[in-house]
C-alpha cells in the first residue's frame, strides 16, 4: 500500500509541476504580466529621484500612469531607492531575477533546517502552492523578501539564537506592518515568560529604531506615511478588494445569504474559529516539547489565519510552515496536502482558460479558493496530530 501511494504522490508531483509551468508560460510567453505592485514600487523610486512626496499618488502616476499608491514605510522606500543600483527598477525581468534568487536561496534555508530535506515535496509547494508564486510574479509583488525574512527567522530559531531572531523579526516588521502579528511566535518558544517579552520587545524595538530612522531622514514622508495610514491603504487591516481572501470575509459572505445583517453573526462565527485555531495550537504546543520547528511551524500557520489583512500573494510565506509540518509525513497525507492546496486551487484557476466563469462555484468557491484550501489543510492538521480530544490521544507517543 506504501508503494502505491509513493507512486501516486510522485506523479501527482508532477502534474502539479506541469500545470504550474504552464500557467506561468500562459502569463509570461504568451501574455505580458501586468505586474501592477511593481509598478507603484517604481514610481515611488522616481518620485524620490526627483525630491517628490511618493506618497502622494499624483507624484506616482506622472510616471507610470495609473499605478498603485506607494503604501510601505519610508525605510522601504528607502531600501527600494538602493535596490535601482542593481538595475532593478530598469526592466522588470532584472526585477525576477532578484525575487528568483531569493527564492533559490529561501529554498536552501529551508532545506537546511533540519538534516532530513524533502526536495520534491519542497519544491512543488514553492511552485504551485495556494498559486501564492504565480500571485508573486504576476503582479510584481515582494512577499518573497517575506519568505526569504521567515526562513532566516526559523533558521535563528532552530539554533537557539533567539536575540538574532528577534531582530530579524523587527526587520521583518518594520519592512512591511502586515507582519506585526507574527511577533507573538515568541510566545511559543520554550523560554522563560520574561524572555519571550525581551524578544518581542526587541522586535518592536528595532520597527521604532526603523522609523526613527526615516523620520530623521525625511520627516515629511513620515508623517505622509502616518496619514496614508488612516485611510482605506491600511496595511494592519483590510477593508475590501477584489483578491483579498480573508477567512473573516468569507464568513461575511456566506452569511450574508442567511441574514439580512451579518454583522453579528460573522462575529460570533469570527470568535469561535478564533477560539478553535488558539485551543489546537496550544495542544500542539503541549504535545510537541522535542519538535520546536514545527510547534513554530503550526504558530506561524495560526497566526496567519488570524490575520485582518492578506491578500493572494501573501500566502507564498505558508511554504515554510507546510513543508516543517507535513514533510516527514506518510505520502498519503502528503498526497491529500498537495491536493488541497496546490491541486484545488490550480483547478479554479484554470476554469478561466478553459472559459468557465469562476462566480457560478458553490460556496464562493471561485473568489475564496486561497481560504478553503486554507482551513482545509489546518483541518489536516488537526486530524494527522490527533489534536482532537478523543479517547486515543492519550495513548499515542506524544512525538
Amino acid at each position: 500500500m506504501q508503494r502505491s501511494w509513493k507512486i501516486l504522490y510522485i506523479i501527482l508531483c508532477a502534474v502539479l509541476l506541469a500545470l504550474a509551468a504552464y500557467q506561468f508560460y500562459l502569463q509570461f510567453v504568451m501574455f505580458s504580466p501586468l505586474v501592477p505592485d511593481y509598478r507603484g514600487y517604481q514610481g515611488a523610486v522616481q518620485a524620490l529621484d526627483h525630491q517628490q512626496d511618493p506618497y502622494v499618488p499624483e507624484n506616482l502616476n506622472y510616471y507610470y500612469g495609473n499605478v498603485l499608491p506607494f503604501v510601505y514605510p519610508p525605510q522601504t522606500l528607502y531600501f527600494f531607492w538602493l535596490l535601482q543600483f542593481l538595475f532593478i527598477f530598469r526592466d522588470v525581468w532584472m526585477y525576477f531575477a532578484f525575487l528568483s534568487s531569493l527564492l533559490i536561496v529561501s529554498s536552501w534555508i529551508i532545506l537546511t533546517l533540519d538534516q532530513k530535506p524533502r526536495y520534491l515535496f519542497l519544491a512543488v509547494l514553492l511552485t504551485s502552492g495556494f498559486i501564492g508564486l504565480w500571485w508573486n510574479f504576476t503582479r510584481g509583488n515582494k512577499d518573497i523578501i517575506f519568505l526569504f525574512l521567515f526562513a532566516v527567522i526559523f533558521a535563528l530559531l532552530a539554533a537557539e539564537k533567539y536575540w538574532k531572531s528577534a531582530v530579524v523579526m523587527g526587520l521583518t516588521i518594520g519592512f512591511s506592518l502586515f507582519a506585526t502579528q507574527f511577533a507573538a511566535l515568541y510566545l511559543v518558544i520554550r523560554r522563560p515568560p520574561r524572555d519571550k517579552l525581551g524578544y518581542i520587545a526587541l522586535s518592536f524595538g528595532v520597527v521604532a529604531a526603523l522609523f526613527a530612522i526615516g523620520y530623521c531622514i525625511n520627516p515629511a514622508f513620515f508623517f505622509s506615511y502616518l496619514t496614508l495610514m488612516r485611510g482605506s491603504n491600511n496595511q494592519l487591516v483590510q477593508t475590501g478588494d477584489w483578491n483579498a481572501p480573508i477567512p473573516y470575509r468569507l464568513f461575511y459572505d456566506l452569511l450574508a445569504s442567511i441574514w439580512n445583517d451579518p454583522v453579528l453573526p460573522t462575529v460570533l462565527f469570527t470568535c469561535v474559529y478564533a477560539a478553535i485555531i488558539l485551543y489546537v495550537t496550544w495542544v500542539f504546543y503541549q504535545k510537541k516539547p522535542e519538535e520546536p520547528l514545527k510547534v513554530y511551524s503550526l504558530a506561524m500557520l495560526s497566526l496567519f489565519m488570524l490575520l485582518p489583512r492578506m491578500m493572494s500573494y501573501n500566502f507564498i510565506i505558508l511554504v515554510l510552515p507546510l513543508y516543517l509540518l507535513f514533510k516527514d509525513g506518510s505520502y498519503r497525507v502528503k498526497s491529500l496536502v498537495l491536493t488541497v492546496v496546490c491541486l484545488l486551487p490550480l483547478i479554479v484557476w484554470y476554469l478561466s482558460v478553459l472559459e468557465i466563469n469562476r462566480d457560478t462555484l458553490p460556496f464562493l468557491l471561485g473568489e475564496y479558493v486561497q481560504t478553503y484550501s486554507l482551513l482545509i489543510v489546518f483541518f489536516i492538521v488537526i486530524l494527522d496530530n490527533h489534536l482532537i480530544p478523543v479517547p486515543r490521544i492519550t495513548n499515542q507517543h506524544p512525538g
